[in-house]
């Protein structure tokens, strides 16, 4: 028997005879058994981990119209630029990208690699489009390996001519076809000297049709949009002579040059030939753009009347946005800096500037600074995504269009507004608000023309303040001005019906526009202004309660063949003269035609 060593007690023996075992020895086996299990799983985890990094993700492709391939792509950086796809096939360097996100890696001269691998469900072959989405990238070449092992490459770019198989779209689209059973790895490589923003999709034909559809009817319209508003500007500035509406016509023009280059839809109308000049065209619009834009920003805002040296920030802006044309020729330090400056500090200082006037109650000012942030928001936006600080999003290619319409929309209103206050204010006497002898005689025209046609009466009343030079010279200017402001507003309280006119003559004398009014009924009316003028009002001035007195003339007439508007207007100035010899303070009617 045999004898526990730690008790000294006899241990009772199983069936079979065989001793059982201590309870620390069971504990010891099943720890062991235990750890063999957790190293076997962590070498399979391991293994798989391997596995995953060598060859990435495998995209199944099911029933869906399109793909999304952030998470199963695979990056590799070429800084020499020299690498062959049978090169980087072997590396072991491969870096995963994470899901949900599209790789962002701001500006390098180095070639990147891109690689993932699909696989088909169905027992046909597949085609499926690969659509790199990013336009002005300057090279995208994909290889693929046939049963042979042999790698076949197309390849097209913003500034260079498309493989025969590459089809024709504002994107980078490659059909790749896909056996039953087959897994398919494809190679991207990537070159541009400008930024490295790597969207990659796979689209089936109902997708591609889908995309196209949306996008040429979005930018289709857009671009129509602005076309229309560009022509009505040119011809509003041709007209008025005015430089704003040009220049907002121009930064509209290069508003949508840039909108189309970044959506890739001048490459797509250059021919192979013309393709190289892409690139540079980008920046000489860039360039035009801001140029333009700083342009109108200072005549908008009539900036140099406002402040010179806010002008001259705003000139100092405008014209280094010209080094854009250069800006690949000079140092990296001054490229980042050109860059910070007008891409970030110069719309900083002008939406600042914009919202400061809106503040300071300018003209359209509100109007103009909403456009004008927006527009300027997205290029700040666009600074740091370019420069890998903000990952860029599946709809990353959209705040420019949008931005586009926004500013079109905002500043045109605000245009618009302007040039409609300007044609006002040039019809308008700026102290009593009534309109003036230029806006009369063009009143009188039409409805002279009007009543003609129709044999109706046109009446005339031309009214003059009695004495205002002596009232002017006892109390003062400023009681003389709203001396005449009172016998304004009572003139215009009296010219409500359609055509009916009250305008200011000259200095202190008036003139009112009565079409279809007869001579009893105009004299009638203007003894209803007399008196309401005559009213005892208090003198602002001398708080004394001095009366307004206020002499008429009236003329009537049917306009008659061969006869001329301005005869009834000087019949009037003469029933004028006779009610000031009469006394003043009186109505004079001349004698009807």
């Amino acid at each position: 028997m045999i004898k526990s060593v730690s008790s000294g007690r006899p241990c009772a023996s199983p069936v079979g005879g065989k001793p059982a075992l201590s309870l620390p020895a069971a504990s010891k086996r099943r720890s062991s058994f235990l750890k063999c299990v957790i190293l076997a799983l962590a070498v399979l985890g391991m293994s798989l981990f391997a596995v995953h990094i060598a060859c990435g993700a495998i995209l199944i492709l099911e029933d869906k119209p399109s793909y999304d391939l952030s998470g199963y792509l695979d990056i590799l950086s070429d800084p020499s630029q020299r690498l062959t796809v049978e090169q980087v096939e072997d590396r072991k360097d491969w870096m995963q990208t994470p899901p949900g996100r599209i790789p962002n890696l701001g500006f390098t001269q180095a070639a990147i690699w891109i690689r993932f691998s699909l696989a088909a469900r169905s027992d046909a072959p597949e085609k499926v489009y690969v659509s790199f989405e990013y336009p002005v990238t300057q090279v995208v070449s994909l290889f693929t390996k046939d049963r042979q092992g042999v790698f076949s490459e197309e390849h097209t770019g913003s500034g260079m001519a498309s493989s025969a198989n590459v089809l024709p779209d504002r994107h980078f689209v490659f059909p790749v076809m896909i056996a039953p059973g087959e897994t398919k790895t494809v190679y991207l490589r990537v070159q541009s000297a400008s930024r490295m923003i790597l969207p990659v999709r796979v689209l089936t034909d109902s997708a591609l049709v889908g995309k196209a559809v949306r996008d040429y009817a979005i930018y289709g319209a857009l671009l129509g949009l602005l076309a229309l508003v560009t022509l009505y500007f040119v011809s509003v500035g041709s007209f008025l002579y005015k430089g704003t509406p040009i220049w907002l016509a121009a930064y509209g023009i290069f508003f949508g040059l840039h909108t189309a280059i970044r959506g890739g839809f001048i490459r797509m109308l250059l021919p192979d030939a013309l393709l190289p000049i892409n690139n540079p065209l980008q920046l000489i619009v860039i360039a035009g753009l801001f140029f333009t834009g700083a342009k109108f920003f200072r005549l908008f805002l009539s900036l140099k009347s406002r402040s010179v040296v806010l002008d001259r920030i705003m000139l100092f802006f405008q014209y280094l946005s010209l080094t854009f044309i250069i800006l690949p020729g000079l140092p990296e330090p001054i490229i980042i800096g050109v860059s910070l400056a007008l891409i970030v500090l110069n719309p900083l200082f002008s939406i600042s500037l914009a919202f400061y006037f809106w503040h300071k109650g300018v003209s359209n000012a509100g109007l103009f600074a909403i456009g004008w942030i927006v527009a300027h928001c997205v290029a700040v936006y666009d600074f740091f995504r370019i420069h890998g600080f903000i990952p860029y999003q599946p709809l990353g290619e959209w705040p420019i269009p949008f931005s586009l319409f926004a500013a079109l929309l905002f500043l045109s209103m605000a245009l618009i507004r302007r040039n409609t206050l300007d044609h006002q204010m040039a019809e308008t006497d700026p102290l009593t608000r009534l309109a003036n002898r230029r806006k009369f005689d063009e009143a009188l025209t039409e409805e002279w023309n009007r009543c003609q046609r129709l044999g109706s009466p046109l009446s005339i009343v031309m009214a003059d303040v009695d004495h205002f030079k002596e009232y002017n010279d006892a109390h003062g200017h400023k009681a003389g001005d709203l001396c005449l402001c009172r016998v304004a507003d009572i003139l215009k309280s009296h010219t409500r019906r359609t055509g009916e006119l009250a305008a200011r003559y000259g200095g202190e004398e008036f003139i009112l526009l009565f079409p279809h009014l007869d001579a009893a009924s105009a004299f009638e009316l203007s003894e209803a202004i007399r008196h309401a003028i005559g009213k005892p009002a208090m003198d602002p001035a001398s708080r004394s309660g001095r009366k307004i007195t206020i002499s008429l003339g009236i003329a009537t007439a049917v306009p008659a063949e061969g006869a001329k508007p301005e005869e009834l207007v000087i019949k009037a100035d003469q029933a004028l003269y006779e009610a000031k010899r009469a006394g003043r303070n009186r109505s004079a009617a001349a004698a009807p035609a």
